[in-house]
């Protein structure tokens, strides 16, 4: 996703060096040539114009959604048709994703400090409680099948989990690593990221322990799980770590060639799926756990998601949300 907050990134620098000084620490898979070609060849079956500026995408209720933080809206595709079904006022300023529950979407409002739980249904939000979350906006929150959990900034460090039922009440606050933003449920747990530490956290859901930290390149931000592992995306160096769930250990480190501030990962149709900016798209073999590919030269789309047979991403500097037929690529 773009940044929404670059004070952030000021010690990237350092991070970076302290992540060449550990590189060792990680499996590394051998270096490969892989294709690179232009964005303008990818296999674009459709472009929906939302307007504004869409960011976060997700996959859910039989379609896509795609927030557009200026007009403070949660969009509604239909893939259908590829057509725009519904706009949802949300908070001011959606930001951190967007969480699919069973019966209800969850956004984070950067600019209102507000969480927001959307009917999808009736279109409408139907609560909205306040949260104290960083302005940065780029992170994610999970729903699992009885609570929201995303990352507090109570501390100004970002380094608490928030776990809240779904009628909006703190059911536990969980201490983690500095500069969290990142949360995933997967595998029985809770995944976060932490940029300030280089670290993964695993929370158990039921004891509200800390059971594992896993390190990783410095500034891992975004993760998806799928193929039986949790995948990192590090902005420090633009690799991909790949995490074994059952050891807790980095199985894999795929040099994706993708760093800098921004950036998404996605799982579908038996790929992974990165982008980053200036960078569109490059898709990893999970079997083989190197890159096949890669899309670049456009500064505008770093959001990706997988959904309903295709690849999904979004152009902030047109409005538009790509359609990518994966059949063809």
């Amino acid at each position: 996703m773009r940044n929404h907050f670059t004070l952030w990134y000021t010690h990237g620098a350092i991070l970076l060096f302290l992540a060449l000084q550990n590189a060792s620490c990680n499996p590394q898979t051998p270096p490969a040539d892989f294709a690179r070609r232009d964005f303008s060849t990818l296999p674009v079956r459709a472009k929906v114009h939302t307007d504004g500026d869409p960011d976060w995408l997700a996959s859910g209720f039989g379609s896509l959604w795609v927030s557009v933080p200026k007009l403070n809206q949660i969009v509604r595709i239909n893939p259908a048709n590829n057509k725009v079904r519904a706009r949802i006022q949300a908070g001011l300023e959606p930001c951190y994703g967007i969480g699919v529950g069973t019966t209800r979407l969850w956004v984070l409002n950067c600019k209102s400090q507000t969480l927001t739980r959307i009917n999808p249904w009736k279109g409408r939000v139907d609560l909205s409680v306040p949260v104290n979350i960083a302005p940065h906006g780029e992170g994610s929150i999970a729903v699992t099948r009885s609570s929201v959990w995303f990352v507090s900034n109570e501390d100004g460090h970002s380094s608490t989990l928030v776990q809240m039922d779904l009628r909006g009440k703190v059911k536990s606050r969980i201490n983690i690593g500095t500069e969290s933003s990142v949360v995933t449920a997967a595998f029985g747990s809770i995944w976060i990221t932490s940029s300030g530490e280089a670290k993964i956290y695993r929370v158990n859901p039921v004891s509200r322990k800390v059971i594992a930290t896993i390190s990783i390149a410095a500034m891992p931000r975004f993760t998806t799980a799928g193929e039986g592992s949790l995948w990192v995306l590090s902005q420090s160096d633009g690799s991909v770590a790949r995490i074994d769930p059952t050891r807790n250990r980095v199985a894999a480190t795929i040099q994706a060639h993708v760093p800098g501030t921004g950036g998404d990962i996605a799982c579908g149709g038996g790929i992974i799926w990165v982008a980053a900016a200036g960078t569109p798209v490059t898709r990893i073999d999970p079997r083989r756990n190197r890159v096949i590919d890669q899309y670049g030269n456009y500064k505008g789309a770093d959001a990706i998601r997988f959904g309903f047979g295709s690849a999904w991403v979004s152009d902030h500097g047109k409005g538009d949300l790509w359609r990518i037929d994966a059949a063809k690529m």
